[in-house]
């Protein structure tokens, strides 16, 4: 048996692509390297955060190495290319790691049989980030207007989308969004972009960031004061991520802070415990995070249709993921049989200081089927 990743391990998506390379590799070590009481091989190509490559990297996979099922790419542009290959030529499961665009799930001609969706989308997180906004008064010491918001991201697609969702969900709790902040991707220096937004007429700062954006933000933020003047929540995770608390812990606990996020790393259950203590025993300076735990948990699933069908088939496997429930490293979960998107909870909270190094995650509210209804027929 085989399983093939795409995973982009060079370019500018490769630090998530190592996490979702790190995932697997504990996913193995859960499984014990076994599915149906014999030996799986994992074979990971680099899809170097490119769409054609990405595309050459499944191919070979899929016609070369004859893979059973596909994990991954990282980024939706490489996500929906490698979507396209799968639903016309390879025609095998399709389990995508941290894809967040709105496209891949209800552009028609994108969405397949094949692909099953573990990362919530941009339509997913824009709701449940303006919810939480409006509840912030009740957990901030200071006046704030939660009906008027200022967005910031990073100018392309999956910051374009943000702001428009952002937009329509503050719409609907009869707020606004009074201006927006779109920065150049690869962009160091976000002195002028604070400054806009120091300058805005909100009282609270949303939006989304990759990973590398929120690390040029947040220090730069806290060294011109802006959290003191804006109360700062974005909805993918960071600040409150564990990417942000294992390299920068100070700058996080910051007051003003706040996130949305669907993957709390003190939930005490087992898996959860258990993923953590694996994670560990790797060489990474990183703590155990989503994008890990998402690849951990498509692998764990995988494991799981094939055990149930006895089969590796491709049939058999979608058939057995379509409506799988399962407790994982992000509490309950369950994959939807409409559109194959992965139904999960999602909570608002902020980092403080913890007893050790790490800062711990505070949580302030809790949200439960969040996720809006399947805009795309299988």
């Amino acid at each position: 048996m085989k399983i093939g990743a795409v995973l982009g391990l060079s370019g500018p998506f490769a630090r998530t692509g190592e996490e979702n390379r790190r995932g697997l590799e504990v996913a193995e070590e859960y499984l014990g390297g076994e599915i149906l009481d014999n030996e799986f091989e994992l074979i990971i190509e680099d899809g170097e955060s490119d769409p054609n490559a990405s595309i050459q990297a499944a191919r070979t996979l899929v016609e070369d190495e004859d893979v059973d099922a596909l994990i991954g790419p990282v980024s939706s542009g490489n996500s929906i290319s490698v979507m396209q290959y799968v639903k016309e030529e390879g025609q095998i499961p399709h389990l995508l790691t941290t894809a967040s665009s709105v496209e891949a799930r209800e552009n028609p001609e994108n969405c397949n049989e094949y692909a099953f969706f573990i990362w919530p989308s941009n339509r997913h997180l824009a709701p449940t980030g303006t919810q939480f906004i409006q509840e912030l008064p009740d957990h901030i010491d200071r006046d704030i207007d939660p009906s008027r918001v200022h967005y910031v991201s990073q100018d392309y697609a999956l910051g374009q989308n943000g702001l428009e969702l952002v937009e329509e969900a503050m719409s609907e709790v009869g707020g606004e969004v009074t201006g927006s902040t779109l920065v150049p991707l690869g962009e160091t220096d976000w002195s002028s972009y604070i400054s806009e937004i120091s300058s805005s007429e909100a009282d609270v700062v949303t939006g989304v960031l990759t990973w590398g954006a929120a690390a040029q933000l947040i220090p730069q933020a806290n060294s011109f004061g802006l959290p003191e003047e804006k109360v700062m929540m974005f909805n993918s995770g960071k600040p409150i991520g564990q990417f942000a608390a294992s390299t920068m812990p100070d700058e996080v606990t910051v007051d003003g802070w706040f996130g949305t996020h669907f993957y709390n790393p003190g939930l005490d259950t087992e898996v959860n415990n258990e993923f953590q203590s694996l994670y560990n025993e790797l060489d990474s300076s990183l703590l155990p995070n989503s994008t890990a735990g998402a690849s951990f948990e498509l692998m764990r699933a995988l494991a799981t249709a094939i055990e149930s069908a006895g089969s590796a088939g491709t049939d058999d496997i979608i058939t057995e993921l379509e409506g799988l429930e399962w407790d994982s490293v992000f509490g309950p979960i369950q994959f939807r049989e409409e559109d194959h998107q992965a139904a999960l909870n999602f909570f608002g909270g902020r980092r403080v200081a913890g007893d050790g190094d790490t800062p711990e995650v505070e949580v302030l509210a809790e949200y439960s089927d969040v996720i809006p209804d399947a805009r795309c027929s299988l």
